[in-house]
């Protein structure tokens, strides 16, 4: 008898046992259906995508976007050379993947992504692109900075921390424009880059801190850089060294075109030395890649450096 009821026991244990991993199983495959329905159909330049609504592995292929990732808390997977090189990035990249110019698909297919984010003018070959992962192209200017930020958080579901942050920004560069404007007052500001004797001049929309130093703090931009930068052409205007007078401000923020870049050919002239900018000590260098992004992290860098030197 007493074998008999324990044979009956163990039956009904693992009959038990069967019932009960089977329900987990249904629950996993549930869950894992549900995970797998989380998409939505995102509008972009290469048409309507379906994407994670959350996602969770990114590679950010545009490198200007990092930023604008990183500050809404997603994870980025894999970013371009130039993210790396980015002061302002400072222990901001621990576990992400150099991709180097994003050339390498290989090195993409190993971070299995499940976003890849590019612009339309790199030269990515956005078809090989979308059999690894859902890839959103992107056009540069089409949205200011800050509307791009927007944008990525409504795409991903995080709007709440982009008001946030834009909450804390229009605090910190309110406080900004009050020291800033009583130290410089209606004079002017030009922001420049030069590749060998070639000199680009700079507004609002093109980043290198433009939009801070016109926009959040109120600032005045020369007549010319004004008329070519600001109310028409593509936020930034190439001249030539005869011109300079002409697009200098009282303050000036320069640097090269890029990292160990070629200046000499503007400095060494006279007409360089000649500006009062440069003869008032009015002259500030800035980081050719840290002015090159626009995101909100780099923003807040590039604030804290433009306050400084022009209060100092």
């Amino acid at each position: 008898m007493f074998h008999t009821y324990k044979k009956i026991g163990a039956a009904l244990i693992a009959m038990l046992l069967i019932a009960a991993l089977a329900a987990c199983g249904n629950s996993s495959d549930t869950k894992g259906s549900s995970e797998k329905e989380e998409t939505i159909t995102y509008k972009a330049e290469n048409g309507n995508i379906k994407i994670p609504k959350h996602p969770k592995r990114v590679v950010v292929m545009a490198d200007g976007y990092y930023g604008d990732f990183k500050q809404l808390g997603i994870n980025v997977v894999g970013a371009p050379q130039n993210v790396f090189k980015n002061p302002y990035y400072k222990g901001k990249t621990k576990g992400v993947t150099n991709i180097g110019d994003g050339t390498s698909v290989e090195k993409i297919i190993d971070l299995k992504p499940d976003l890849i984010v590019v612009w339309t003018t790199q030269g990515a070959d956005i078809e090989k692109l979308e059999k690894i992962a859902p890839t959103i192209a992107i056009k540069y200017d089409k949205l200011s900075n800050i509307d791009q930020f927007k944008e990525f958080a409504k795409m991903t579901g995080t709007e709440d921390k982009a008001d946030k942050w834009l909450a804390e920004w229009d605090k910190k560069t309110a406080a900004a424009k009050t020291k800033v404007q009583k130290a410089v007052g209606s004079k002017t500001i030009s922001i420049m880059q030069t590749n060998g004797k070639d000199i680009y001049v700079f507004g609002k929309d093109f980043g290198r801190g433009g939009s801070i130093i016109y926009d959040k703090l109120g600032l005045k931009a020369t007549k010319l850089t004004q008329e070519k930068t600001i109310n028409q052409g593509p936020g930034y205007a190439s001249i030539s060294l005869e011109k300079l007078p002409d697009f200098a401000g009282d303050y000036i923020f320069m640097g090269p075109w890029q990292a160990g870049g070629d200046d000499k050919g503007v400095l060494d002239s006279s007409i360089w030395k000649n500006l009062d900018a440069v003869k008032q000590n009015h002259v500030y260098r800035i980081d050719p890649i840290g002015f090159y992004f626009s995101d909100p992290i780099s923003l807040e860098g590039q604030l804290d450096y433009i306050t400084k030197s022009l209060t100092k």
